[in-house]
């Protein structure tokens, strides 16, 4: 199987920007029967399947075929009618039309399930992570990132409800940094960083809450706020999008926490956790060590994924790891490599 240059990886940020605007314009059309549950209960849409349908193929194209993990299978829309069609007419809009059997076969590479760590390059895809929020006019984002032996080297996620619409793509060393999305082939790319001075005397902090949060859950996200020996206030959203307030400089916490579940998908957090550290973002579990992405499709290993500015995040791992330990919840589970 052959290595990606990561020289060339310009063209998958392209991709995941084109992409982005994609899902942009399709929303705007989106009709109700185009929005069904999958067989887990999850919303998910046409867009989602077609715009997974259209990454990968752009993918092929530019590097060849390797291993992917991608959230979206044939069963997410299978058998709703309705929804097939709009997803067969946004691939027709968008200059796809290679059939059915395309279609069907590029529903099913994205279920690789071994260990990423096991193998040379692994795509890891959300074509859009927070579908609800999608479907509510709030916070969604197409995530990509490329693994190395189960490392992120590159990352590629759009933002079109944060920062007025920007795609930010890193490569592992090279830093993070943002293109709007609206500007086409001229928007000038910025390096991007996290804010680094402590907050000061008297000022909040920003810690992210689900978007709709319980009130135990707003609780809980308060104290850790408050942990930092500053008032906390709570900015609301789901998906890589609370990182990507973070990094973007519209929150200083974000983390999501296991607790007692079966662990996080990688596909929700692998992007972002290569943006974040490459920005200057203290990302970790709540034993200050790494996320562990070469485990599997879920970060087994991991406790927390937790992501902040300002230096707070070795603070923010001590209160969490204080909770597991109150719950009897077992630390993160470690494996040599």
């Amino acid at each position: 199987m052959h290595r990606i240059d990561l020289e060339t990886l310009d063209l998958a940020a392209d991709i995941m920007h084109d992409a982005t605007n994609l899902a942009i314009a399709a929303r705007r059309g989106l009709p109700p029967d185009a929005i069904v549950q999958k067989p887990d209960g999850s919303v998910v849409t046409a867009v989602d399947v077609a715009l997974q349908i259209y990454i990968l193929s752009e993918l092929e194209r530019a590097f060849g075929r390797i291993p992917v993990i991608a959230e979206e299978d044939h069963h997410s829309i299978g058998g709703k009618f309705a929804a097939e069609a709009h997803c067969r007419a946004l691939l027709h809009e968008w200059g796809f039309d290679e059939g059915e059997s395309e279609i069907a076969r590029l529903l099913s590479v994205g279920q690789f399930d071994g260990r990423a760590r096991d193998v040379e390059d692994v795509w890891v895809l959300d074509p859009i992570d927070g579908t609800q929020g999608f479907v509510d006019h709030q916070h969604w984002c197409p995530c990509l990132a490329l693994l190395r032996k189960g490392e992120p080297v590159f990352a590629s996620n759009g933002y079109p409800t944060l920062a007025g619409g920007v795609l930010l793509s890193a490569v592992a060393g090279e830093g993070c940094w943002s293109y709007p999305l609206d500007a086409g082939d001229e928007g000038e790319p910025a390096r991007w960083s996290v804010a680094s001075a402590p907050l000061g005397t008297g000022a909040a902090v920003r810690v992210v809450a689900p978007s709709r949060a319980t009130d135990a859950q707003k609780d809980a996200r308060r104290l850790v706020g408050e942990a930092s020996g500053h008032p906390c206030t709570l900015v609301h959203a789901d998906s890589q999008a609370k990182y990507g307030l973070v990094i973007l400089g519209e929150a200083d916490i974000a983390y999501s926490r296991r607790g007692g579940g079966p662990g996080n998908y990688i596909w929700d957090h692998a992007g972002a956790v290569l943006l974040a550290r490459e920005a200057g973002a203290w990302v970790g579990d709540v034993d200050e060590g790494p996320i562990e992405c070469g485990l599997g499709r879920r970060l087994v290993a991991n406790s927390a994924v937790i992501c902040a500015a300002r230096g707070l995040g070795p603070t923010v791992a001590r209160v969490l790891a204080e909770r597991d330990r109150s719950e009897n919840l077992p630390p993160p589970r470690r494996e040599r490599a």
